[in-house]
């Protein structure tokens, strides 16, 4: 007996599931970017595979969830750690810029920027100590620090300190 040639139906189902197959085995081998192409793939192009669907896009989650982990950024270098610990103070996220900025300051502990932007940082996040230690290192380094201080948005936070305030006035020569 002849074998009869499978519905179009059965050949779009056999299809939808090989390429869920392929975009699992990709993502065993963790290559997100496959798994994430198969699955939308598939997610476009096979509406009608209820069942399937359901599970890719349960898989397209996970697959988006790790990527975000992924991509975090991992400075390593002095000029890297400066640099996001900067792009962190901007961003307002002080605590986290001093990791960062400390870091930096372990590499190279005279660099007048790292230690002023650590005194910065320090100041923002509350740290008036920190932030006086930091600032008279980057004066010892670099005297127009003083003057940069003193207009400095960022010493806000300890402006009424004696300690800053003694820091930052003009010296008499």
């Amino acid at each position: 007996m002849a074998k009869k040639p499978a519905p179009a139906v059965d050949r779009r189902s056999a299809q939808a599931l090989e390429l869920f197959e392929k975009a699992l085995r990709a993502l065993g081998k963790k290559d997100l970017e496959r798994a994430g192409t198969l699955l939308d793939e598939l997610l476009e192009g096979y509406p009608d595979e209820r069942d399937i669907l359901e599970r890719a896009r349960a898989y397209r989650a996970v697959v988006e969830r790790h990527a975000g982990k992924k991509a975090a950024f991992r400075p390593k270098s002095f000029e890297e750690l400066l640099n996001y610990g900067v792009f962190l103070h901007n961003k307002g996220e002080f605590e986290e810029a001093l990791r960062f900025l400390t870091q930096a300051a372990e590499i190279h502990p005279r660099n007048e920027n790292v230690l002023y932007c650590l005194a910065a940082a320090s100041a923002r996040a509350g740290e008036t100590p920190a932030a006086v230690k930091a600032l008279r290192s980057a004066i010892g380094v670099n005297p127009a620090n003083r003057a940069q201080a003193r207009s400095d948005s960022d010493f806000d936070p300890i402006r009424e300190d004696e300690e800053f305030a003694a820091l930052v006035t003009p010296q008499a020569s």
